[in-house]
């Protein structure tokens, strides 16, 4: 229950314009998002869902942005493992909006992949996610929610 309520007090707080700093003006914690986020896609690139899946908290919640919410990571590597099992690559995440507080960061970004349609072209499709990733008691930064769609 606290952590949720640490994730509803840090969105309460984007939302209202009153989070501690942007990241462009904190050099620290815009290296820790640059290093997760290169992190998550090398991960999911090289087609390996479990250790993907270990990049999030045992407990972490994701939306696939279908209305379910999947909670664990069993559950989310099984989502990327139908993800890389059906041909979804090259991903990337741009950063578009940051925010944190002690030990928590709060990013907004655009997400970008390749796959192949019924034609076996390729086609690139993308959207917005929401991430929150967490600094565990090992000193290490871990997701521990993460929310995205997909746009036309």
């Amino acid at each position: 229950m606290k952590k949720l309520f640490n994730i509803l007090a840090v969105i309460g707080f984007i939302a209202t314009g009153a989070a501690s700093s942007a990241m462009a003006d904190d050099t620290d914690a815009t290296v820790v998002l640059n290093t997760v986020n290169a992190t998550w896609n090398d991960t999911f690139n090289s087609g390996d869902s479990n250790a993907l899946a270990a990049l999030y908290a045992e407990d972490a919640t994701l939306s696939p942005g279908n209305g379910t919410v999947l909670e664990g990571r069993e559950a989310i590597a099984s989502l990327f493992k139908s993800f890389v099992d059906s041909g979804v690559h090259n991903h990337t995440i741009e950063t578009i909006n940051a925010y944190h507080q002690q030990d928590q960061i709060v990013q907004i970004g655009k997400w970008q992949a390749q796959g192949t349609n019924e034609q076996q072209e390729i086609i690139t499709f993308g959207g917005v996610l929401m991430t929150v990733i967490e600094k565990n008691a090992d000193g290490q930064w871990i997701t521990q929610s993460h929310i995205w769609n997909m746009g036309q």
